[in-house]
């Protein structure tokens, strides 16, 4: 994948006029500078003139009022207008608050953000503490799970380690205990039962290797690290006991509904417990 492939062409903003709004506009900014994006700003709601005075007084100070950025006022239920308007401009990249934790209430409802991240079609950073004055990115953790996405989702994640200037990149190989109980049950002797998840592991760490050697790190520190546990929830507490300032994963392989919030899909970990700012990457070639 070219590094060109990857970079965030145009990004949309959820705005709404919270007490982060100015936070993440300041997160947009810098967003713009380190990708060269275009901008487009979506509020969901009444397009009254003192919030359009603010929202313009707002852009104007973060200097995000460039003719070539967009503003998009609409009413209706905000994660179809939201979905709409990033199908119809083409956006590359949505950025959209989060709440660490939200009430089991509100998680088995969906939050705005949470329902988005199982629904749209580009890639979702979530940002879970902006900053009046961003302090950028210096170690990210990715997923490294044998799945046809890992390639796009891990060159993603190193474009933007390189653009952020991040020290470091931890890819985590999530053993599924599941899969593994599979293989000993499927009538193999415990000792074939062994040389099976020996063979199994072999073949997943060759896969990473290759894309490692297929993707251009430049000077970044990558560092690979095996942990068996439940895909989602390893990596989610990886990234929290490391302090990782962006974990990256790849989006769900189809929308998720109630159920799998009964019975976590991988990622509902992550997004029941955000450790730090998620980025759900999105391959259009998936589509």
């Amino acid at each position: 994948m070219s590094s060109d492939a990857v970079i965030f062409e145009k990004i949309a903003v959820a705005v709404a006029f919270s007490p982060r709004c100015e936070a993440i506009l300041a997160e947009a900014r810098l967003l713009q500078q380190t990708f060269g994006s275009n901008m487009v700003f979506i509020h969901v709601g009444k397009n009254s003139l003192q919030e359009e005075l603010y929202l313009k007084h707002l852009l104007h100070r973060f200097g995000l009022d460039q003719p070539e950025n967009k503003t998009i006022w609409k009413e209706g239920d905000p994660v179809d207008v939201i979905l709409e308007i990033c199908q119809q401009e083409k956006i590359d990249l949505l950025v959209a608050g989060a709440l660490e934790k939200e009430s089991l209430l509100k998680y088995f409802m969906g939050g705005v953000s949470r329902q988005l991240s199982r629904k749209v079609k580009c890639s979702l950073l979530m940002l879970t503490e902006p900053n009046i004055h961003p302090k950028g990115l210096t170690q990210i953790v990715v997923e490294g799970t044998d799945h046809p996405k890992t390639e796009n989702t891990i060159a993603v994640a190193v474009e933007v380690a390189k653009a952020y200037h991040a020290k470091k990149v931890n890819i985590i190989q999530e053993s599924d205990l599941s899969k593994l109980a599979l293989i000993r049950s499927d009538e193999l002797k415990e000792n074939e039962a062994g040389l099976r998840k020996k063979q199994l592991l072999k073949e997943e760490d060759e896969k990473l290797k290759e894309i490692l050697r297929c993707t251009d790190c430049g000077n970044l520190e990558v560092k690979v690290e095996r942990i068996e546990g439940k895909p989602g929830y390893v990596i989610s507490k990886f990234a929290r006991d490391c302090q990782a300032d962006l974990l990256v994963v790849s989006s769900p392989d189809k929308q998720l509904n109630l159920l799998d919030r009964v019975f976590p899909h991988d990622i509902e970990y992550a997004l029941s417990d955000l450790p730090c700012n998620l980025l759900i990457v999105h391959s259009k070639e998936q589509d």
